[in-house]
């Protein structure tokens, strides 16, 4: 092998680790929204990833993820409110005003 294959092939895992850390990501992020919206009764409709970038934070380098998180509180209106993430961290979460249940 030459060093240009060891390097592509270096390339090719490391694109692989981070496709697989971004889904590991996703997916708790994913149990961690449904969570959320049942302590606060609410219906998880669906959560989108609109976002990826890398970033810090606390001077930590890690993917700074922005999802939509599409619920209902009601089980009629559907409000869609934004999650963003450090790795396998929440660090925000912004909802807009709705409706609640009588």
């Amino acid at each position: 092998m030459t060093l240009m294959n060891i390097l592509i092939l270096a390339i090719i895992m490391g694109i692989g680790i981070q496709f697989w850390r971004l889904r590991g990501i996703s997916e708790t992020v994913i149990l961690l929204t449904k969570q959320y919206c049942q302590k606060e009764q609410l219906q998880f409709l669906a959560l989108a990833r609109v976002r990826t970038r890398l970033g810090t934070h606390k001077g930590k380098f890690d993917w700074r993820i922005t999802y939509h998180l599409h619920f209902s509180s009601d089980g009629e209106n559907e409000y869609v409110g934004t999650i963003e993430t450090i790795g396998k961290r929440i660090i925000s979460i912004d909802l807009p005003v709705f409706k609640m249940q009588a």
